[in-house]
């Protein structure tokens, strides 16, 4: 923002002007009017004194017939206010700072400011700030402006770390002018010297090359011989130990368990298979020994609960390959249950009572 303009030499008069603009009447003799001072009118310093009572501040003059000079900011008056004065008779009215826009030194030599210091077609050959210099964020990074910490901290590489730490001098991407590829890195230039890290071409490059067979086998022999070879590198790498293992396999029906190998686990004391889903998820399961059963291998055992009214059908959770063997019922009431019409899909249920109830049920016979 621009100062107000003191002029030199100036002192006009203005007759009655209460509290409002000064009318100025032109220059007293030897000399200037505030108008050929300054032609363009603008802001100006004032002194208005009538001998009884004075006042000072900043006005604005306006070039004209007449020419006049608004009271625009009153800094000051005898009176201790900053109000403009009420003046009657002839006012003396000149161009004047008052003391609050002079700049003054202390002792030291050093000046203090209560505002800007702004330099609009010089030169700063030399500025040293003691305390704290403060400046906008940039708005045009091609510039000369100057650059606030907050802007540098958010755009270049902070060199200042902490306990055993090194800072980062130079960032640089290497082998890569338009795209990364398998030779790309960044390397970082620290004071004992520079890293290179891969970037992702790089380090997916470095895991397929290590990912590859070893050996020239598929490069110099068939394919054949080489499908053999490759099947008898996984039979000798069968796990070893004190448990049985087999090559993977399936009966070859659609949705069957392919079993990857039996075990035998010393802390179950059972063995148990190891085998993928159909979903293709790897699940263990543990097989009971036959002797652990109190069937046949050609039976199987069903063991569930169903709620049941009299005459009701109950089929089984699977079916038997023929009549079941038996049947037999458990309820928490007192209550007389009997079966009839068995057959490899089920039963009915007989009761004594019309309720309806939850009983479970066991029932054996051939797989």
């Amino acid at each position: 923002m621009a100062a107000p303009l003191l002029l030199d030499l100036v002192l006009e008069t203005a007759t009655n002007p209460g509290t409002a603009s000064f009318v100025l009447n032109g220059a007293v003799q030897d000399r200037r009017s505030f108008a050929s001072a300054a032609p363009g009118g603008g802001q100006v310093f004032y002194f208005a004194d009538d001998g009884t009572q004075a006042e000072w501040g900043v006005g604005v003059l306006a070039v004209g017939t007449p020419n006049t000079l608004s009271r625009q900011t009153v800094t000051g008056t005898t009176q201790n206010t900053a109000q403009a004065l009420n003046f009657t008779g002839t006012v003396r009215v000149y161009s004047w700072v008052p003391a609050s826009y002079t700049p003054v030194l202390d002792s030291n030599g050093s000046l203090a400011l209560r505002g800007d210091i702004t330099a609009q077609s010089g030169s700063l050959s030399r500025l040293q700030v003691i305390v704290e210099a403060l400046v906008p964020s940039v708005t045009n990074w091609g510039s000369q402006q100057a650059l606030p910490a907050v802007d540098a901290q958010n755009r270049f590489i902070n060199k200042d770390v902490g306990g055993g730490n090194l800072p980062v001098l130079n960032i640089q991407l290497v082998n890569a002018p338009t795209e990364d590829n398998s030779a790309a890195y960044f390397q970082f230039l620290t004071t004992w010297g520079a890293l290179a890290v891969p970037t992702n071409a790089n380090v997916s490059n470095q895991i397929r090359s290590y990912a590859q067979p070893i050996g020239n086998y598929a490069q110099s022999q068939a394919l054949t011989d080489t499908a053999a070879y490759l099947q008898s590198q996984i039979n000798n790498k069968q796990p070893t130990g004190t448990y049985v293992t087999t090559q993977p396999t399936t009966s070859g029906s659609s949705g069957d368990l392919k079993i990857n190998a039996v075990n035998f686990s010393n802390s179950a004391n059972a063995p148990y298979l190891s085998g993928y889903k159909p979903d293709g998820s790897l699940t263990s399961y543990i097989l009971a020994q036959i002797g652990d059963l109190p069937l046949d291998r050609s039976k199987k055992l069903h063991c569930w609960q169903v709620v049941i009214q009299n005459g009701q059908r109950v089929n089984f959770p699977s079916g038997f390959s023929g009549s079941p063997d038996s049947i037999n019922f458990n309820t928490t009431q007192r209550l007389d249950l009997w079966w009839t019409n068995a057959d490899s899909g089920g039963f009915t249920i007989n009761s004594n009572s019309n309720a309806s109830q939850q009983i479970s049920v066991i029932a054996s016979g051939p797989r």
